[in-house]
Formats: C-alpha cells, sequence, structure tokens
C-alpha cells in the first residue's frame, strides 16, 4: 500500500497541508511505499489478514444478528449515539460499529486503515445493500480517506437507484430502463 508524507496524517485525521496536496496533485511527490508492513503488528485495530468476501460475511452476519443472541444484539444496535450532539439525526457510533442514514435506509459500517490501505464495510440489511471497499493508498490527495472517499460515490448511486426504482412504478417514470441501474450488492474489491 501507499502513503503520502508520514503515517501520522492519517492516525490523526489530520487533513494534508496545502503544499503536500499540491504536490501529490501535480505528481511530483510520489507515495511512500508500505507494502513491505506486517499487518499483526495493529492486533486490536484489527491487524487481520482477511478477503473482501470475508468482510461481506462478518459485515452481513454482524448486523443480520447471526453472531449475538437477540438480547446482546438489541443491547449492541441500541449503543449507536449520534456522533455530533448538535446533529442527533446524523451519524451515530455505538460498540464497534457504526450507523449513516440515506433518507429512510440505515447502512451499519466500519472502516478501518493501516499505513498504505484504507478500507469501509458496510450493510444495509432492509435492501440487502453490502458494500466492501478496500485501497492501496491510506489518505487520498485531498485529505480523506481513500475507501471512504469511494464508498460515498458508490452509495449515493445506490441509492439514487433505489428511489429511482420506487419512481419508476408509476406512470410518469415507467420508461426508465431498471437494466442500466446497479444492483442491490455492490462490491469493489
Amino acid at each position: 500500500g501507499y502513503l503520502y508524507g508520514s503515517s501520522s496524517f492519517a492516525l490523526v485525521d489530520q487533513l494534508y497541508p496545502p503544499d503536500i496536496q499540491a504536490a501529490a496533485r501535480a505528481g511530483t511527490l510520489k507515495p511512500s511505499d508500505d507494502t513491505g508492513q506486517n499487518p499483526s503488528y495493529a492486533s486490536a485495530a484489527g491487524g487481520v489478514i482477511s478477503t473482501a468476501n470475508d468482510l461481506v460475511t462478518w459485515i452481513q452476519a454482524l448486523v443480520g444478528g447471526r453472531l449475538f443472541n437477540a438480547d446482546h444484539q438489541r443491547r449492541w444496535l441500541d449503543s449507536l449515539q449520534p456522533e455530533d450532539p448538535s446533529k442527533p439525526h446524523g451519524q451515530q457510533y455505538g460498540y464497534g460499529i457504526a450507523q449513516t442514514r440515506f433518507g429512510p435506509n440505515a447502512l451499519y459500517f466500519h472502516g478501518g486503515e493501516m499505513p498504505g490501505y484504507n478500507s469501509f464495510m458496510g450493510y444495509d440489511p432492509v435492501n440487502r445493500v453490502t458494500l466492501v471497499v478496500w485501497t492501496n493508498l491510506t489518505v487520498s490527495p485531498d485529505g480523506k480517506p481513500s475507501a471512504n472517499s469511494l464508498m460515498l460515490k458508490v452509495l449515493d448511486q445506490v441509492y439514487v437507484e433505489s428511489a429511482l426504482r420506487q419512481a419508476q412504478a408509476s406512470s410518469r417514470w415507467s420508461g426508465i430502463d431498471s437494466d442500466t441501474m446497479l444492483p442491490g450488492l455492490v462490491r469493489i474489491v
């Protein structure tokens, strides 16, 4: 995996300074190669080697209630609290899981990173939307986690497409070709 600058930018969620952003975009700053790292050092941070399909299985089982008994599952999901108290309907975080909403649709997710890599896994159990994004670049030149940047673009399309399918049922939208829309399960590997 690759990383512009030092890992301190990724570790403290600090944006790259303007000079680093400009150099990365211009191609004059090359990212460092961190592919030789052994992820086992990350231990509690998730230093596990797995596949994208493993993450699909994990997030679906975790959110879908196949790992905990019903009481523990309820308490686990009830742990979700607004990340920003001034935005009670905004993104939430609880015991190792986050939730955000796209209209009425709740997506449960978590991300991860280590120098050179960034990941995102999410699951919407009502619509059966699962998304796993892996990147071999920790932070994009704009200073944002690279997997999150991709995830937002894909999920915007998934949930816009879902709204179009609902609208297609009305005569006004009957001419929309559903074969051109994204499927309900999206995997980016």
